[in-house]
């Protein structure tokens, strides 16, 4: 019978090793889900922790309001339709639009039109609230004396009911001064009247506010507001633009917003008026010219004719009158020309301030020098629009503005050169063609002399009458004109006040720190599972031996504090305690079942792994079989068999082994019947002397001829060497591992025990484990010896340990059972 069962376990053990291939990934997955059991503290924190972060972020993070405006830029003139005028604005694209809107030089113009003249705050401890126009308190009559002290914070004391103080520093100097309420405020500095609307508020001293406000530089507000504006092409099809303010005053962005939109408008309108202006001003200033040469020609006609009683023209030669026709046209349309050119010429020889190339333009057009001249005149627009948005941003002397000013005068320069030459060539044609009208005149001396003068006279006339007639329908037509430019572009949508803020977002903002939090607990988990260095279950151990190690079982872990090494096999025999001590008591059988005494010898690698645990109840389970124990303690250095059994340590192995005391003497015996012990005595100079020496091997000689198994706790072979004489002498030689304690490099100690000091029978026993949080393959005992004998049955808990055990079941008692 018994040798069917040996010859069972002997195949069980050939599928051991698969049976370790097939549940690694479970023993794996286990000891995650342990490490996650066991890092749960730490989980936890980490997303209180994450939380708490999040909510504090949020409290004392100031929220950012957004609002928007809508702008569509169209223009339509109905008076250049009518009258089939070229457009005498100049040339706008809708990129152009956009980018002038994004300038500096427009954030100042909207600026102007905002009340932030003076800004007004309430400090508290960590965030800064910005009253905007909702101010209870609000200075007026503003007087600026010294403009040091714009942009520097003025604290107001209100807290007394009839007075108010001022503090504030320039230049590391500081300044307080005392003033009646509604008294007028004047300092070094500046002058002002402090206007009070909330004197119940203002004058409560236990709300401990911080009052301030600080008078803006126009510069300071440009760059205060410069990134929080954007500009941008919604549709361009439809050309609609759209005008995004972020403050966090929710009014002072809607008010930034509408101010965009209401500025380009008005400036829109500004802009072409000012080019109309221009264009008429200079047919003013041509018309008043030629029509004082107009009316000289004219009375000089009318004298002509009323001294000399000439007829008119067609008494002359049709050729004569064909001709001088022809020449007197050209000279009409030269001399516009020339004129046109010195304006020009005029408008542009300017210092570059000065210069307005959108002036320049108008006059150009339907001229034949609006093909040659438009490109220069659009490139120096755009030099000096370039450096109208550098001029809020560098001085004079910034290498980039005088890179473009040397620009500017290059490019006008050009201008200037290329209209003298255009000027140069009309004034030689228009001599030329004078010279051609001379020379034909001069081929008709036959004519009467008179009529020939008055032919000179009445060109002259014609010539201005012409040039003025022109003058007069194009001051008519710019008229007409500017009154019907009208600027169609319009706000598609007002900008309104923000009830929600865009950021923080609290959802993202806690979606965000839980995800962190969740991300450095896993963190943690992961790093704790790669750093796991310790022995949780037996699987363990018989993958790091490569199955080279004999495991007779594993002793569940007690869920009491156990202050000492106590015999509990004793207190209730139906625990899994008990019953895990009797299959490591029927294993022992396949690692030596030879009939005799039986020397069984435990060891461990470090102190606190429960050898001596292991040895007082395994002792206890094997006298409860009815064979006699006895169990000595050679662990002289750090003795505790007699604290397990509650005596006395006076005498016991070191007295025994020096022959101070007698063996009757040494021995005790415990509660159960057929268990003795000897304790380890007073800690002895020499205790390895004392275990190698001739009275030790004749007092195991005694101790078998009088027990049937003697039991001996030896000291920790991985901190001394005490112990290896005991082991290699043993039938049963045992080491102990405490799961979650013993670390994993402890079974190469194992190895190289069995390997240097040829100790073949040596097994182990896993001692500790916690059966409760195994689910994963981990409640499997091998035990395997010379017999290799196979056992399980404590892992399904069906032996209750009725003292210690307390239900628990779901979720919480997975966690914390």
């Amino acid at each position: 019978m018994l040798s069917e069962d040996i010859s069972q376990r002997n195949l069980n053990f050939e599928s051991y090793k698969e049976r370790i291939t097939n549940f690694s990934n479970e023993f794996e997955l286990g000891l995650f889900i342990y490490i996650v059991q066991r890092s749960l503290i730490w989980i936890i924190m980490c997303i209180l922790a994450a939380l708490a972060a999040a909510f504090v972020f949020l409290r004392y993070t100031a929220p950012t309001y957004e609002s928007r405006s809508i702008l569509q830029l169209r223009e339509k003139n109905t008076a250049q339709q009518v009258l089939s005028m070229s457009d005498f604005g100049e040339d706008k694209t809708l990129q152009a639009d956009v980018e002038l809107m994004r300038s500096k030089f427009f954030l100042t113009k909207v600026l102007r039109k905002l009340p932030l003249e003076v800004s007004y705050f309430n400090k508290g401890q960590i965030l800064t609230e910005e009253y905007y126009t909702r101010s209870f308190f609000k200075v007026r009559s503003l007087s600026v004396l010294d403009k040091q002290v714009m942009d520097v914070p003025v604290f107001l004391d209100l807290t007394r009911p009839q007075e108010f103080t001022l503090n504030y520093g320039i230049g590391g100097e500081q300044f307080s001064y005392t003033f009646r309420r509604g008294e007028v405020v004047r300092t070094p500095h500046f002058s002002f009247v402090l206007d009070l609307s909330d004197m119940d508020v203002v004058t409560d001293a236990d709300q401990q506010m911080v009052y301030h406000f600080r008078i803006n530089s126009p510069a300071f507000l440009l760059s205060r507001y410069w990134g929080r504006v954007q500009v941008s092409i919604m549709d361009a099809s439809a050309k609609t633009v759209e005008v995004i303010c972020k403050d966090q005053n929710s009014l002072l962005a809607k008010d930034m917003a509408q101010a965009m939109a209401e500025t380009f408008i008005e400036y829109d309108i500004e802009r072409r008026n000012e080019s109309a202006e221009s264009i008429i001003r200079f047919i003013r200033s041509q018309k008043d010219t030629v029509f004082e040469q107009l009316r000289d020609s004219e009375f000089r006609l009318q004298t002509f004719k009323m001294e000399n009683r000439v007829a008119d023209l067609q008494q002359l030669t049709p050729i004569y009158l064909q001709r001088t026709k022809e020449f007197e046209e050209e000279l009409v349309t030269l001399t516009m020309d020339i004129s046109l050119l010195k304006e020009i010429e005029r408008a542009t020889d300017k210092p570059f301030p000065e210069i307005q190339a959108f002036d320049l333009m108008p006059l150009l057009v339907g001229t034949q020098f609006e093909r040659p001249l438009s490109p220069m005149i659009t490139e120096l627009q755009r030099l000096l629009n370039t450096r109208n948005s550098l001029t809020g941003e560098a001085t004079d002397a910034n290498y980039a503005m005088k890179s473009l000013e040397y620009q500017i005068e290059v490019q006008k320069r050009m201008v200037l050169e290329s209209i003298y030459t255009m000027r140069e060539r009309a004034e030689d044609r228009r001599a030329d063609i004078e010279q051609h009208l001379a020379a034909f005149e001069a081929q008709f001396l036959s004519l009467p002399e008179k009529e020939l003068q008055y032919a000179r006279i009445t060109r002259l006339f014609n010539i201005n009458e012409k040039y003025y007639t022109q003058l007069l329908e194009k001051d008519i037509e710019y008229r007409i004109s500017k009154a019907g430019a009208v600027s169609e572009n319009r706000i598609l949508e007002e900008a309104v006040v923000a009830v929600f803020p865009i950021s923080p977002k609290r959802n993202v903002i806690f979606t965000s720190y839980l995800i962190t939090g969740v991300i450095v607990s896993l963190l943690i988990v992961l790093i704790r599972y790669i750093l796991h260095n310790n022995i949780t279950s037996l699987h363990d151990i018989a993958k790091l031996s490569n199955a080279s190690i004999g495991i007779l079982g594993m002793v569940p872990k007690y869920k009491k504090e156990i202050p000492i090494s106590q015999l509990l096999i004793d207190k209730n025999p139906k625990s899994l305690i008990a019953e895990s001590f009797r299959s490591i008591r029927t294993n022992l059988q396949f690692v030596d079942n030879s009939p005799g005494p039986k020397l069984i010898a435990i060891t461990s690698t470090i102190s606190g792994e429960g050898k001596t645990f292991v040895a007082i109840n395994l002792a206890g389970i094997i006298a409860i079989s009815g064979k006699k124990v006895i169990i000595l303690d050679l662990d002289m250095r750090k003795p505790k068999i007699h604290l397990g059994f509650g005596v006395e340590n006076i005498r016991g192995m070191s007295t025994l082994l020096i022959g101070k005391d007698s063996l009757e003497a040494c021995i005790q015996k415990s509660n159960l019947k057929d268990l003795h012990f000897i304790t380890a005595g007073p800690i002895p100079p020499n205790p390895s002397e004392l275990i190698i020496g001739e009275w030790m091997t004749k007092l195991l000689e005694h101790l078998r001829t009088v027990y049937d198994v003697v039991l001996i706790d030896n000291p920790p072979v991985g901190l001394v060497t005490d112990g290896i004489p005991m082991i290699q002498r043993a039938d049963y030689p045992i080491y102990i591992f405490r799961a979650d304690y013993s670390k994993k490099q402890f079974v190469q100690n194992v190895d190289r025990l069995i390997n240097e000091n040829s100790i073949a029978r040596l097994s182990t026993i896993l001692n500790g484990v916690d059966i409760e949080r195994n689910k994963y393959g981990y409640n499997y005992g091998y035990g395997y010896g010379y017999g290799y004998g196979y056992g399980t049955g404590y892992g399904g808990g069906y032996y209750e340990d009725k003292a210690s055990r307390k239900p628990s079941s779901g979720l919480f008692g997975w966690l914390f059972g």
